[in-house]
């Protein structure tokens, strides 16, 4: 949809928002051991989204409230999504292959190992 801001279009009050237009924040914390030892253990990105029209705030579904490094979760009113995040140079792969990318080599069973009637 193609708007034109000299002739800007009225919502029709007795119809929803299509929300087609957002609006997304992001704030980056560094994560430290505690209040007295600023050691950065970890980062951690809040992202908040919005429609930018009618300003209603998106809320992140499929997610336990709370924080934690190890997987995304959101706020106790699911507004901010609260994901940990870590530099490219932290992974243990780093500057081999793709970054992200993980290839798992497992061998195939052998006739030998499988036991009779298994369809493997």
């Amino acid at each position: 949809m193609t708007t034109n801001p000299l002739e800007p279009t009225v919502q029709n009050p007795d119809l929803p928002c299509p929300h087609q237009d957002f609006e997304a924040s992001v704030e980056v914390n560094r994560l430290t051991a505690n209040d007295n030892d600023p050691t950065v253990i970890g980062y951690s990105a809040d992202i908040k989204v919005r429609c930018a029209n009618c300003q209603e705030q998106f809320r992140w579904t499929g997610l336990q409230a709370g924080l934690s490094q190890a997987h995304p979760m959101c706020s106790i009113d699911e507004s901010v999504l609260c994901a940990p995040l870590r530099p490219a140079s932290a992974d243990p792969d780093f500057g081999i292959g793709l970054p992200g990318y993980a290839i798992n080599y497992r061998e195939s069973p052998t006739p030998a190992d499988t036991p009779p009637g298994d369809p493997q």
